[in-house]
């Protein structure tokens, strides 16, 4: 839910306000698309959600203070800036006039996303705090829901894309925390390794090892990486490619076979994959392991 101070914060912006996604009937995220003046002197409101400037038209040079120091930053068409929850800035600029879009992400929409891809994880999320930054993501992103915001565009259309920028900036722009090993990760490891043995053949997806394993995607990746040292989709890689080189042996199933047992649609595709592992077609090694 979007925090009333979010929902005031442009009272303090010497701004024209051209449109707002609250009166489109978005709830899940808060969209505002601003002409700016020449030259303005503001302090920004510290909202508990997550802030985000995009620059869409226009030259500027701010100077803000936040942090007990201040900073320039230049800003151009597709420059973004990222302001963390609780954060007052100072801001100050003389310049032509600009256009800019400013998005409030709730912080209940942060937590969420933490949750689900760290189900353990206990620590407050703190997001950056960024000027005069490019992220082509997230200013697609912007662009493409001032589009839907004018075409009329339903609320779940603004739920996705509030899911889909929380998970790109956790994932991207926020460190995680230390993981310490422990009997547990051992544990759903080798159940995750369990059933890749026992489905080798089939389409796994890292959400369904995941499921399997008792844990969240971005935390099986992150055991997967302590325990095995690899990726859990490279992990299944590997265990086909070991089946694979096994089977080739045997001399008892053609190749074609052999791919559709290690999970792989067609022999092209499979050929790629053991050539890559292996140094070698599958029928290179089927021949050498003849002699």
């Amino acid at each position: 839910m979007l925090s009333p101070v979010s929902l005031h914060a442009y009272e303090r912006l010497p701004c024209t306000l051209m449109k707002c996604s609250w009166e489109a009937g978005w709830r899940s995220l808060l969209l505002r698309c601003y002409g700016t003046p020449a030259s303005a002197e503001v302090t920004t409101a510290a909202t508990p959600d997550h802030t985000l400037v995009l620059v869409t038209a226009g030259e500027v040079n701010l100077n803000i203070h936040g942090g007990g120091r201040w900073q320039r930053a230049a800003y151009r068409p597709g420059s973004l800036g990222m302001t963390p929850s609780g954060k007052e800035d100072r801001v100050r600029w003389h310049a032509q006039p600009y256009r800019m879009f400013q998005l409030h992400l709730p912080a209940s929409a942060i937590d969420m996303v933490a949750t689900q891809l760290d189900p353990s994880s206990t620590l407050p999320v703190r997001l950056p705090d960024v000027c005069g930054h490019t992220d082509h993501a997230i200013a697609h992103l912007m662009l493409a829901l001032e589009r839907a915001m004018g075409q009329g565009a339903p609320d779940l259309y603004a739920e996705t894309a509030a899911h889909f920028l929380a998970c790109h900036l956790l994932t991207h722009y926020v460190s995680p925390a230390p993981l310490r090993r422990d009997r547990r990760w051992d544990r759903a490891l080798g159940e995750a390794d369990e059933f890749m043995r026992t489905h080798l053949s089939q389409d796994l997806s890292l959400a369904q090892l995941a499921t399997v394993a008792g844990l969240g995607t971005f935390q099986l990746l992150r055991a997967a990486k302590l325990v095995w040292g690899e990726t859990p989709m490279r992990h299944l890689t590997r265990l086909r490619m070991e089946l694979a080189a096994r089977l080739l042996a045997q001399d008892e199933l053609s190749i074609t076979d052999i791919a559709f047992t290690c999970g792989y649609g067609s022999p092209a595709h499979f050929a790629t994959a053991f050539r890559r592992f292996a140094g070698v077609s599958p029928r290179r090694h089927r021949e050498q392991s003849r002699y």
